[in-house]
């Protein structure tokens, strides 16, 4: 047994999901930008091998591109949704507009680029000295020495 669905019950549901699906191509880049940067931070500021150095970078490179691909997916799938919408609304279809795709494109294009440059020779980009050994404790306080408090 089918039960019919009312055209304006399915309007709806589109809308909401095209809402839905904006949001997270505008939330995406901004999630892996901020991955790239945190493995670039911990990359330049923590003590680590050249090797470990090098397998952030090439992540962060790898993830941008990967991110690449991800956009333009979600791209085509809210340009279905579009055009379903636009299907109920008695209108024609768009042609595609790929604009900040593209832009976000190429920013996470060259943020790649520079990961990979980066991860061929970390030493060359990166002046804090790669780890030569375990790090030595802290000094710590002879027992019943008075603590400052500051």
């Amino acid at each position: 047994m089918t039960i019919p669905v009312d055209d304006a019950v399915i309007y709806d549901q589109r809308c909401q999901d095209f809402r839905s699906l904006n949001g997270f191509l505008w939330q995406s880049p901004l999630i892996i930008m901020t991955l790239t940067g945190g493995l670039w931070f911990a990359v330049a500021s923590f003590d680590m091998s050249t090797g470990a150095r090098s397998m952030l970078l090439i992540f962060a490179g790898l993830a941008n591109l990967i991110m690449i691909g991800a956009l333009l997916r979600l791209r085509l799938v809210m340009q279905s949704v579009l055009n379903d919408i636009r299907k109920l609304d008695n209108l024609h279809k768009i042609k595609f507009d790929f604009t900040i795709v593209i832009l976000f494109s190429l920013l996470l294009l060259m943020a790649a680029i520079g990961s990979f440059v980066a991860g061929a020779c970390p030493a060359k980009y990166f002046t804090k000295g790669a780890a030569s050994g375990p790090v030595p404790p802290a000094p710590r306080a002879p027992p019943g020495a008075p603590v400052k408090v500051q």
